[in-house]
């Protein structure tokens, strides 16, 4: 039903241009054909109707195309942009979860060094090693 409810003023502009050209070529000017009922139009005035009626709804058929056309193009932006953002949102979190592994590694390798420090310390108390541990107190001050 919609396919056909979205031909339907194409077709009617067709239908009304042909019935007007018809009439207007073809139809006799002195001859009016519903006098009967009450219509006092003759057969070019009826040719002019019926392209006044194809103009209108070729007009009504250029703004369902201009409506699909704007409605398509903004559900494509709309798309777009939410394709944008959850690539930035998945750039983000990349970004998180590195800088997360970056600190979590520098963080063992601190814990690392301060182990080795302390045990060397504690198997050989050298004053090389107490200043060895001292730096490196010194830095974990100056991190804090």
């Amino acid at each position: 039903m919609l396919s056909f409810l979205a031909i339907l003023p194409r077709s009617l502009v067709t239908f009304f241009y042909a019935a007007a050209a018809l009439l207007r070529f073809y139809g006799d000017a002195e001859t009016i054909p519903f006098e009967q009922y009450g219509f006092t139009y003759t057969v070019l005035d009826w040719s002019l109707v019926a392209f006044l009626a194809a103009s209108v709804l070729l007009l009504v058929a250029i703004g369902i195309e201009w409506h699909g056309g704007n409605r398509r193009r903004d559900q494509e932006a709309e798309d777009r942009a939410a394709t944008a953002e959850a690539r930035d949102r998945a750039v983000a979190a990349a970004e998180r979860e590195a800088r997360r592994d970056y600190l979590a590694a520098r963080e063992a390798e601190r814990q690392n060094r301060r182990d080795i420090l302390q045990i060397r310390h504690q198997l050989d108390p050298s004053p090389e090693n107490r200043a060895a541990l001292r730096d490196f107190l010194a830095i974990l001050e100056e991190d804090r």
